[in-house]
């Protein structure tokens, strides 16, 4: 698949929004970052050395066989594991060593997160979602984002019900937009199409793709799936430590 050209800007802009960040100097860089585990007595490698440059603007996807370090890589780039070894740089800030509240907080003012599965609150409705994601944020303007993303997704007539009263693809879709609409500077995604029928995977790596492209954003995607293969910028195959 290829992602068709961009006729209207995926959100609406609106005064206070953050924005494009810039392309020289708020890279996502893996400086020699490598991690093993302990297990049985032996240290048994899960992610081989690596090197890397995730660049602003352009959506990137990892791929590679199971057990080569796919979902360790996504912990360590988002601050929840530290690595055996190496640094994680956001442009010259030396991201590895920050103390823990401090990650904390970088996490929660520049990360979005999108899991293989939808992790919505069952007692929540579809805008509530979004008035969450905006609360933690502190950002009111995200609500209009979020609003938007919904109607682009198609999910305009459903903002008042329930998760039990949706369909799988349309509860990915929310979780989407629950994690777009606060407008990250870097986006995670875990396996975001891998229980979505073909239509709806494409529909995520459009999105996906168009995020990364409009908002300047560095978006980092774990896949299996050709169809987010294809929209990639950028692709990094792991290979088994």
């Amino acid at each position: 698949m290829s992602v068709p050209p961009i006729a209207q800007p995926l959100l609406t802009a609106n005064a206070g929004a953050t924005a494009s960040i810039p392309q020289c100097d708020r890279a996502l860089i893996l400086d020699g970052v490598a991690h093993s585990m302990a297990e049985a007595g032996a240290v048994r490698p899960v992610l081989a050395p690596l090197s890397q440059r995730f660049s602003p603007g352009k959506f990137h996807v990892v791929g590679g066989p199971s057990g080569a370090g796919k979902t360790t890589l996504l912990s360590i780039l988002s601050l929840s594991v530290r690595p055996t070894q190496g640094l994680v740089r956001w442009g010259s800030k030396d991201l590895t060593n920050l103390a823990p509240v401090d990650q904390s907080r970088w996490r929660r003012q520049h990360l979005g997160l999108i899991f293989q599965t939808s992790r919505l609150v069952s007692v929540m409705t579809v805008a509530e979602h979004i008035k969450l994601a905006a609360a933690i944020r502190g950002q009111t303007a995200a609500v209009a984002e979020g609003l938007a993303l919904l109607t682009a997704l198609g999910l305009a007539e459903r903002l008042g019900q329930l998760p039990a009263q949706l369909s799988g693809g349309e509860k990915q879709r929310v979780a989407l937009a629950q994690a777009l609409c606060a407008r990250p500077a870097i986006l995670l995604a875990d396996e975001p199409t891998a229980a979505l029928d073909r239509s709806n995977a494409a529909r995520v790596a459009e999105t996906l793709h168009r995020f990364a492209h409009e908002r300047g954003a560095i978006v980092i995607c774990v896949s299996h799936d050709a169809v987010v293969m294809d929209a990639a910028d950028d692709l990094l195959i792991l290979e088994k430590a």
